[in-house]
């Protein structure tokens, strides 16, 4: 499955126009799980594109304050909390904070002990307590989260929640809601967004605030959330570590993220000019 369009030839993979944005995921994408670092030949890959005129934007599921183990030099645009916060060159374009209907609903679930949940604001976040799940998500992501009175909750806007429930569990917080959906990264959470939220819009509404036709558009992913990402732009290309569904909805499967996964999509597109990251010469 995850060899799907995976050509070795540079230049090899096609766009149906001239790409001048690409959207790229964080976690998995650019970010390695397992090592919690971003590999070099993605540093360079962003850096290429810059170069060449082609505008990096980053599409998350985090915000600015989990993104410190990315270099985000060439980056004015950004897409994140799944979606619900669009920002260019320091200017909010885009804001839809969760229902607070739906907050309190939720709060009451988690005072009720029916999971744990993580609450999400634009200049923080916070945990109800830190259990095994938490502590098995600070160690996916490279996070710590800490545990603080969740009625904070009550009296500020939250863009997104991490609901501590496995996969078939989300009918527990969706009957509870009315604006809600949920979209899936890890076994260990789901992500809550506004039901007229997710990647696929955020992506929509930086594509119009900068001008771009779809066709013009890459996005690269590796998760469940982005499968509607992959799907308003011209061409979509999913990691080789993805999940089956990133990977049966791109349109071409790269190399695992550990594999310089990015850079080699980023030649076969023809966006940098050079060989695969593993072929390059000490003078590349």
């Amino acid at each position: 499955m995850g060899e799907k369009n995976l050509e070795v030839t540079p230049g090899s993979w096609g766009t149906p126009a001239p790409v001048r944005a690409v959207f790229l995921d964080v976690d998995g994408t650019m970010l390695s799980n397992a090592r919690g670092v971003e590999p070099e030949s993605t540093r360079e890959a962003v850096r290429r594109l810059r170069a060449a005129g082609i505008l990096p934007v980053l599409a998350t599921g985090r915000t600015s304050y989990l993104l410190d183990l990315v270099d985000l030099t060439g980056f004015a645009g950004f897409v994140t909390f799944n979606g619900q916060l669009v920002e260019y060159e320091g200017r909010v374009v885009h804001s839809n904070p969760l229902d607070p209907d739906d907050v309190a609903s939720t709060v009451r679930q988690v005072q009720d002990g029916l999971y744990t949940c993580l609450f999400m604001e634009r200049d923080g976040m916070y945990v109800n307590k830190v259990d095994e799940r938490v502590r098995a998500l600070a160690e996916i992501a490279h996070n710590h989260y800490e545990a603080r009175d969740i009625t904070r909750a009550l009296t500020h806007d939250v863009y997104q929640l991490n609901a501590f429930l496995a996969p078939g569990e989300e009918q527990v917080l969706l009957d509870a809601t009315s604006h809600c959906k949920t979209t899936r990264w890890s076994d260990l959470f789901v992500d809550v967004i506004p039901r007229d939220g997710g990647k696929d819009v955020g992506v929509k509404i930086m594509m119009d605030e900068l001008g771009l036709d779809p066709r013009e558009c890459v996005a690269f992913g590796d998760g469940g959330n982005d499968v509607d990402m992959f799907g308003v732009v011209g061409t979509s290309v999913a990691m080789g570590n993805g999940g089956e569904a990133a990977r049966a909805a791109a349109t071409y499967v790269t190399d695992h993220v550990d594999a310089d996964g990015l850079w080699n999509a980023c030649v076969r597109l023809g966006l940098i000019d050079g060989p695969l990251w593993a072929e390059r010469g000490e003078g590349d």
